[in-house]
């Protein structure tokens, strides 16, 4: 090829240049490679995978197995590796190798990017609606706090959304190849519940392209369009297998599966019930992250319900509520009632009343932009039916599954029959899909603006300035009726720290209930909030119903500055729109004036969750989180490397991934526990059945010292070991009779077995004191024993039971049972036998090979694509250079 038309990539460098320079400005204390930034989810992911960390040290690679958690889960959904694959260079080229969280806000605005250029948006336009995408107000909330893999699958999103619409609009190969690999990226970063919204609002999308196509009867377009997008799909798909089968194989055996039911923990009215479990989830957990429905106006109005948690550069503290200055009213009252700057002090604390909600707690409020807002009303009315409706389709749709249980009549419905949808939670992540249409209405709408004018086009604009007015009216009068007083689901207890003292705690309390039985005493408010305040305020009313009423119109004062920061930004879209319109201004100004207004917007309420307090130490992060304590050098002395924690002096030991940093622990966090182990924890580890606690092996047990006020690990001389054999089965029918028998047994020597595993036990008899088990060696995925017993006898592991663990017994396949509902059971014949556990997933297995082949099958078609685009530029400029 003799030329290149360099000229042609200009105008992308120059977004890529802007994507970048907004990014390092944004987190620009990132730059600093001995700081790192503090994500509290990612903390405790560290707890979860410091283990297998370790592990990949020794052995060179990761385990499949984790031990830390749980007793002991699939890797599956903390982490693990799979065979090479080539796409994860794609995906690194992508991110430019920038340090996080930089490298979120440039993917972000890359992968929108894509999609306005695959839509044949003009540069500019697509420019402003990528940043407009990027930083929008959940994408730093969420940085912040660590969902990592969110943050990636929601930047690569509109890439594999335009890269269908490139096969939708006959560009068949290009459209293709770029599916595939933007299917296979999506689906690499492992967040099934946001790509799942995303492939909802593909559907939503192709229905319309589908009416088009019938209407003028393009049928053979019809099987190309569906044959290209399926089978690009599905090359996306398998080039991930090596993730998406062991994790759909693992989660037919988690929680999300179905939970246990039985003495009414779960509701039998709402919920789905078949053999005595759920079907997925439980609806009151699936459901306990609903957005609210009048909450949903903070897509305009961030603090229509309050803001969530955040830090600021005045505090340090990134999990304090800078709103509550010393100028708040909630401040300024206390400061009066206490003395001194008390108040001002105390104020800050207290910010997590001001969210209102009816989430059970927030980082934040979902802010879409007000300006992004109005140009999706303007699109509304401006744009011709090819995109509109689809997106406004999917708009309304992300928003309905958002409210979770405030509209179960489309939730519930959807959790019972729809694919899937029973595994997922968390329902506010579904505004996922306005903040991805609403930029690509706007953008559209700018473009057409841009390209096309005509005499339609300045009465749309007023219509779209009238339903504006109407949003704005509506927030208004909600400002002016509302009551500011509703009391927030997470009833932050911040009082504490400024009244509290735990001697009075009594006298506080009897106080309360004296007031409680007086209604004369209550302010018109009635609610836990307040008796929260009088119970921390020692039973002092007047304090409490005046703290009550500062705090609301703090409420008050924050949701209406709000509305008139949004009116500000929007007044001004509007005239910068209109003198366009009117060709008093030129188009390089109207999409300049737009796009600096949007960054100013959504960029100064973000710099409030994303700052230099964002960031610490890189040295001292991991010592800071993980600090050691002296409980741990004592349990860490301990040479059997199968020992087990249970901690419960830092709060609910299933929250909580520190004690997994350092010990085998039988709590830990995670959402997607197993099922069996959730069982487990309900209805016997909550409960503190000490026979639960001896068969897990737990050996030691932290608490808090009543004492000393510090945590202290005792050890529990009950902990059975690693294996045993028992004197006799109890055999039960289903997994209720298997739970219930649990509440009163004694594990040494009795076996809890459902009537199924029967055949496979066989005969075997009452082990005695000449029979020996014990554990000679431990590997993540593989364990040694060796047994000595003069009769057959059922052995018990005090490992956790996975269908993919199978048992050879002197190399000889044995039939691994489930015991005491969450152990591992075998039967081993009389004499002495070398016992051998290996965990092997088929689906692994399976998933590597498909992986490998499908993801290399990929590359080559990128690259023969890449060198068809060549050849055929080569050989149009020769024919053009033979004519000249």
């Amino acid at each position: 090829m003799k030329s290149f038309n360099w000229k042609s990539l200009i105008p992308h460098l120059i977004a890529v240049g802007v994507f970048l320079l907004v990014a390092l400005i944004f987190c620009s204390p990132a730059l600093d490679s001995s700081v790192v930034i503090q994500q509290g989810d990612m903390a405790g992911t560290q707890g979860m995978t410091h283990q297998s960390f370790e592990y990949q040290q020794l052995h060179g690679h990761l385990p499949l197995w984790t031990t830390n958690m749980f007793g002991g889960m699939p890797a599956f959904q903390t982490v693990f590796e799979g065979p090479f694959n080539p796409l994860g260079i794609i995906d690194k080229i992508l991110q430019l190798g920038l340090p996080k969280p930089i490298n979120y806000f440039f993917l972000l605005s890359l992968g929108f990017y894509f999609l306005t250029v695959f839509l044949n948006i003009r540069t500019w336009v697509g420019i402003v609606a990528s940043l407009a995408y990027a930083y929008c107000l959940y994408d730093p909330i969420i940085a912040v706090v660590g969902h990592q893999t969110k943050i990636l699958a929601m930047a690569y999103a509109p890439a594999l959304l335009g890269s269908i619409i490139l096969i939708f609009e006959k560009k068949y190969l290009k459209g293709f190849i770029l599916s595939a690999l933007f299917t296979a990226l999506e689906l690499q970063q492992n967040h099934t519940q946001i790509s799942y919204y995303l492939f909802l609002v593909i559907a939503l999308m192709t229905i319309t392209y589908m009416v088009r196509w019938v209407m003028v009867k393009d049928f053979k377009h019809v099987g190309i369009a569906f044959g290209l997008a399926l089978v690009a799909g599905t090359i996306g798909v398998l080039a991930n297998a090596v993730t998406i089968l062991p994790v759909a194989d693992y989660v037919r055996e988690s929680k999300r599966a179905g939970q246990l039911v039985m003495d009414g923990r779960i509701d039998s009215a709402t919920n789905i019930i078949k053999d005595n479990k759920t079907k997925g989830m439980s609806k009151e957990y699936a459901f306990q992250w609903s957005y609210g429905k009048v909450e949903t106006m903070s897509l305009m109005f961030p603090g229509v319900m309050g803001y969530g948690y955040h830090g600021s550069e005045r505090d340090g503290d990134t999990r304090v509520f800078p709103e509550l200055t010393e100028t708040s009213h909630v401040a300024e009252y206390l400061n009066e009632k206490l003395g001194g700057d008390q108040g001002s002090n105390i104020a800050p604390q207290l910010g997590g009343n001001l969210y209102w909600g009816d989430q059970p707690f927030t980082a934040g409020p979902v802010y879409l932009g007000a300006i992004v807002c109005f140009l999706f009303l303007f699109g509304m009315f401006y744009l011709d039916n090819k995109h509109k409706w689809w997106a406004l389709a999917a708009a309304v749709l992300g928003i309905l599954l958002s409210w979770g249980s405030h509209f179960m009549a489309l939730n519930g419905f959807m959790f019972d029959y729809f694919p899937f949808y029973n595994k997922f939670r968390v329902p506010t992540l579904a505004l996922f899909i306005p903040q991805l249409v609403f930029p690509i209405v706007g953008a559209l709408a700018l473009n057409k603006l841009c390209s096309n004018q005509n005499e339609e086009t300045w009465k749309k604009f007023r219509l779209s300035v009238i339903a504006t007015g109407v949003v704005f009216a509506i927030a208004a009068a909600m400002y002016f009726t509302a009551d500011y007083a509703k009391e927030n689901k997470a009833r932050t207890s911040a009082f504490n720290v400024a009244f509290a003292n735990p001697a009075d705690q009594a006298g506080g309390q009897a106080k309360m209930d004296s007031i409680n039985r007086n209604p004369k005493l209550q302010p018109e408010a009635d609610n836990q909030l307040y008796e929260n305040f009088v119970f921390q305020s020692k039973g002092d009313v007047q304090m409490a119903k005046g703290t009550l009423t500062a705090l609301r119109e703090d409420r008050a004062s924050l949701f209406g500055k709000d509305i008139l920061r949004s009116f500000a930004f929007v007044a001004l879209t509007i005239v910068l729109i209109g003198l366009f319109i009117r060709k008093k201004i030129n188009m390089g100004v109207m999409l300049g004036g737009v796009g600096i207004l949007i960054l100013i917007d959504l960029l100064s309420i973000g710099f409030k969750y994303l700052n230099k307090t964002s960031f610490t130490s890189k040295d001292g992060y991991e010592n800071k989180v993980f600090e050691k304590m002296p409980y741990d050098d004592e349990i860490l002395k301990d040479t059997d490397p199968n020992y087990r924690v249970f901690n419960f002096a830092g709060g609910d030991p299933f929250q909580e991934s520190k004690t997994s940093y350092y010990h085998k622990s039988i709590g830990g966090y995670h959402p997607t526990k197993l099922a069996l182990y959730e069982d487990l924890i309900t209805y016997q580890i909550s409960k503190n059945n000490q026979q639960v606690l001896d068969m897990l092996n737990t050996k030691y047990i932290v608490f808090q010292n009543p004492q000393t006020k510090q945590p202290t690990a005792e050890r529990n001389p009950g902990a059975l070991g690693n294996c045993w054999f028992v004197k006799g089965i109890t055999y039960v029918k289903g997994g209720v009779e298997e739970m219930r028998a649990l509440t009163a047994f004694n594990p040494k020597d009795t076996a809890i077995v459902d009537e199924k595993y029967k055949a496979d036990i066989g005969a075997v008899s009452p082990a005695d004191s000449l029979s020996t088990i014990k554990q000679t060696a431990f590997d993540n995925d593989a364990i040694k024993y060796e047994s000595n017993s003069p009769v057959a006898a059922l052995a018990i592991f005090s490992e956790i039971y996975y269908k993919d663990w199978y048992a050879y017994i002197d190399g000889a396949k044995g039939k691994v049972i489930k015991a005491n509902y969450a152990l591992r059971g075998l039967a081993v014949p009389a004499g002495k036998h070398t016992i051998e556990f290996k965990f092997e997933p088929a689906s692994y297995k399976t998933g590597s090979m498909l992986t490998s082949i499908a993801s290399w099958l990929l590359i080559i078609l990128l690259l023969a694509y890449v060198a068809k685009e060549f050849f055929m530029k080569k050989k149009q400029e020769d024919v053009v250079a033979k004519k000249a």
